[in-house]
């Protein structure tokens, strides 16, 4: 189960989609979007397929999945888990890209970066969701509880 706490981070912040080889080298893609499918446990990352080419092949190699979200606040989590798939993105997938991207370019071009370098950064088209199979969800928000796993218990204490 995803934690209704992350959902708004999961809208709204800033992602990044890690990987790694099996010899341990590390890659990311930043992120333009992210489907929930609560019911399966799943996240679908939206990313540009020419910007992924080395987490592609660490996927073949691994399959495990590292997935860091945080809000330009401060609050951030990571998701670790197991790659399901790879798929070519809806029309509904689109609009939540478009909604997640122009959202994002809000919030940074409000805080002092220019509106040419936020579109140059979020402004473009999303062509392939990364599919992966929760497993565990810990919270990276600095402070006390920073690398500590939501519990089954904290992730359905909102319903």
């Amino acid at each position: 189960m995803i934690p209704d706490l992350t959902i708004n981070a999961l809208q709204e912040g800033l992602g990044h989609f890690g990987v790694s080889s099996k010899n341990n080298k590390t890659v990311h893609v930043d992120t333009l979007g992210v489907k929930i499918d609560n019911s399966q446990s799943t996240l679908t990352c939206f990313v540009i397929n020419d910007e992924c080419n080395k987490v592609l092949q660490y996927l073949s190699e691994s399959g495990r999945v590292s997935f860091f979200v945080g809000m330009i606040s401060h609050e951030a989590y990571n998701f670790k888990g197991q790659f399901v798939s790879t798929e070519k993105l809806d029309n509904a997938d689109l609009k939540i890209s478009e909604n997640y991207t122009n959202n994002v370019i809000d919030i940074i071009t409000s805080v002092g970066l220019s509106k040419e370098a936020a579109l140059h950064k979020y402004g473009k088209v999303p062509d392939l969701g990364i599919t992966f199979k929760v497993d565990k969800v810990y919270i990276q928000t600095p402070g006390p509880d920073a690398g500590k796993e939501i519990t089954n218990s904290e992730k359905q204490s909102n319903d």
